[in-house]
């Protein structure tokens, strides 16, 4: 793995336990200071791809529109709720933008294995929601196993079309 990539990996895990530990605490600044030199870092000019802030964009969106369903429907509680109830908290939607700098870096291999990355993404991420439970981040209250399927199966749709998103925001021609 390049240097560049292991370095993007490394933002995005420090963001990930910025996020979940500031939201046990109540604290949205930690994460908001990590995903800031996280961003200062990957879209500098020299490491930025074409794509990489409309993916954040984009990521975002898909990430509010997610996780304010598992909320809606009674699946999870976030620790530091939106003002909004009902709404994803600003700490997990900070995860999604740093979700979207690691889709033309460090997870850029898995743009054309879509299906390997659908594969990945059902089991990386009801782990990462497990742990982040663990934590004290997020309380799982619904059916477990319903969630677990449903959380995995958006995944598994939402990181290929991502990846997808990527290739296509760069101009790759060969998208599928």
């Amino acid at each position: 793995m390049p240097r560049k990539h292991l370095i993007n990996l490394l933002w995005m895990q420090f963001l990930w336990f910025a996020a979940v530990l500031g939201a046990v605490s109540d604290l949205i600044w930690p994460a908001l200071v990590v995903l800031s030199l996280f961003m200062a870092w990957q879209l500098y000019p020299t490491q930025r791809v074409t794509g990489d802030f409309a993916l954040m964009l984009v990521a975002v969106l898909l990430g509010f529109m997610l996780d304010s369903t598992w909320i809606s429907l009674g699946w999870m509680q976030f620790a530091s709720p939106a003002p909004i109830p009902r709404l994803a908290p600003l700490w997990i939607l900070l995860l999604w933008m740093g979700l979207a700098l690691t889709l033309n870096h460090s997870l850029a291999w898995l743009q054309n294995r879509l299906w390997l990355a659908g594969f990945s993404a059902a089991i990386a991420s009801p782990l990462s929601y497990l742990g982040a439970e663990r934590l004290g981040a997020v309380q799982i209250t619904g059916n477990f196993y319903l969630w677990l399927f449903f959380i995995a199966v958006s995944w598994a749709i939402a990181v290929p079309t991502l990846l997808w998103l990527a290739r296509a925001l760069r101009g790759d021609r060969h998208l599928c």
